[in-house]
Formats: structure tokens, sequence, C-alpha cells
């Protein structure tokens, strides 16, 4: 059977109108007040949007729909707008700058922080459960909900350049996300208690926030960065038949060692011997597989001196025996 092609959404992003519009403009559906509703059978894909003053959105979606949607989001050029999402249920793939991530409820990229600088798009993948909530607001009007925070955007985004952060959800956040989609669904005073649901979120998000960045704990990239780390994953996965040095990776791309490491674990989620030797098992798997090469040419052309602890590296990756992969 053939497979639905995905729906795209394209807008310039912004606050909670250009998203109204566009969903309309591309799905359309019912919407009432703050609420936009597709409801075809099990498949359901609801967005309820509240504005708490001007210029300050909160957006909070339940997606499960039959087709991939894919938001493809220009940039505001807007230093002094930003974007703060975080995902209850699900995951979310995500591609910016040509990196592939994503963010997963329960993950360590629970939470997904930007500046709206740079193109952005999401992929809510068919037929998958999904709940996120957004807040989108400018410097101005979080100042007068919330001005002791001004100074955690400032650390955040003061060099007023694209970037972006990811950082987990945690147990606190999670049982109010819990409410504020209970809340959402409720009959009887749905607005109101979303709202206070939704600005008693923000404050601990930011506490949260600001207490990472004062243990050096939450990084963000700048684009120069994601180009780099492209770059330096490329140069990996060109390389599994070598024995890389990470200093030397280092040197290489012009950066210091500490913030290779930092920057590559920011992005990736992993380190970059970890991420390498992945790859290594993932190519030995692949040879393995088509039954073309045995254990031993397969373990000495990835560079392994010897066969024996080749096989122990791919057992601990792969859960299973080299020789035990190659086909009968």
């Amino acid at each position: 059977m053939e497979q639905d092609s995905a729906i795209h959404i394209r807008l310039k992003e912004g606050g909670a109108a250009n998203y109204i519009e566009a969903v309309n403009k591309t799905i359309g559906g019912k919407q009432n007040d703050n609420l936009v509703l597709i409801e075809q059978g099990d498949i359901k894909m609801k967005a309820s949007f509240y504005s708490f003053i001007d210029e300050f959105d909160m957006i909070v979606s339940h997606i499960n729909y039959h087709k991939d949607i894919i938001i493809e989001r220009e940039p505001d050029n807007r230093p002094d707008f930003y974007h703060f999402n975080l995902i209850n249920q699900g995951q979310v793939k995500q591609n910016y700058q040509d990196s592939l991530k994503y963010t997963q409820a329960g993950s360590s990229n629970g939470v997904f922080i930007y500046n709206g600088l740079f193109p952005f798009t999401s992929v809510f993948a068919q037929r998958n459960d999904i709940q996120t909530v957004g807040y989108k607001f400018s410097r101005k009007a979080l100042a007068k909900i919330m001005p002791e925070a001004v100074g955690l955007l400032d650390d955040l985004f003061g060099d007023q350049e694209p970037k972006a952060y990811h950082t987990a959800v945690n147990k606190e956040l999670d049982r109010l996300l819990d409410e504020l989609f209970f809340y959402d669904n409720a009959s009887y005073g749905r607005i109101p208690l979303s709202v206070a649901k939704g600005l008693e979120i923000l404050p601990l998000l930011m506490k949260t926030l600001q207490s990472q960045l004062d243990k050096d704990e939450l990084n963000g990239l700048h684009i120069d960065d994601y180009n780099r780390l492209l770059k330096v994953k490329d140069y990996l996965l060109q390389h599994l038949e070598d024995k890389v040095n990470i200093e030397d990776i280092a040197d290489m791309f012009a950066v210091s060692l500490s913030k290779l490491k930092r920057d590559f674990k920011t992005l990736y989620d992993t380190t970059i011997y970890a991420f390498y030797t992945q790859a290594k098992m993932d190519e030995a798997y692949r040879r393995l597989r088509t039954g073309d090469y045995t254990v031993t040419e397969v373990g000495y052309d990835l560079g392994y001196q010897s066969i024996s602890k080749f096989s122990l590296m791919f057992k601990k990756v792969k859960g299973i025996n080299p020789k035990d992969v190659v086909p009968l």
C-alpha cells in the first residue's frame, strides 16, 4: 500500500497568529475561539492558542494524524523574540542547518529553546501521539510578566546571534505539563485553568534554566558551531577504517578540545568516542550482513589490531557476536 504523503505547513516564525493562519490554510479544521480541531475517527489534531498579553502566547498541541506533518519555519529576523518548546509525550524530529535532532519526552532533549533567527523544520510522525507546549514571547512582554527573568534571556541570547539550546524536562515540570493537558481538555473552565497552569510552568522552567546556566550545565550552539560539528561528524564517518585522535580533530577544526567535546555532546547527546564507536559497529554490521566479508576481514579493515577486541566491542554495542551476523 502506498504511504500517505506528508503535509507541509510553511510559515514565518512568530506568535500564535502565524500558526493559526498556516494551519487553517493548509489543513483546515474547525476553529472556535482559541481552538483549532481536526477529528477523523481515531485521528486527532488539536491546537489551543492562549495569549497572556500582547506578544506573549502559549500553544498547546495534541497531534495524532494519519500523515507526517512537517512544519517549516522561516526566520522571523527578530532577535528580541524567543521560542521555548517542551514535549510532554512522544517525539518530534527537528532539522536545522542540516542537522537532525530529536526533542523527546523523558529524554535529555525534552526542551528546545531558540531565538527564531535560522530556518527550522519539525516533523510530527504519522500515527504517533504527540503532546507539545510552546511559549512565544518578546523580551518586552516577558519584562511585563516576569522581569526577573529578562537577565536569563540576555545570558542565553545576549549576542543576538542564531542560537539554540536543548535540555531535559525535570520531574516537577513533567507533572505540571500533565496537568496542563488535563485542563486543556476540560469541559468547564478550560481557558482560565490552562492559562493559570501555563503561567505556573513558565517560572519553573526559567528557574531551572537559570540554575543550569549557573552550574555551567546548559550549553547553546551558535550556527557556526553547528556547521563545524557537521563537518566533524562527516570526518568521523569518512574515517571509520582509521584510528582517530580527538586532539588532532580539535586542531584540524581550529577549536579547543574542551569546546569540541562539550559542543558535540550538546548536539548529538553522546561523546565523540561513543559516536565513532557506534558508527564503526554499524558499518561492521552492514558489511557482515552482506555475507561478502569474514569477521577477521571486517575487524582488520576497521582498524582493529586484535580480532578478539573487535568481537568484544561488537558484542558490547550490538548485543550479538559478529560471527552470528554472517548469513549462513
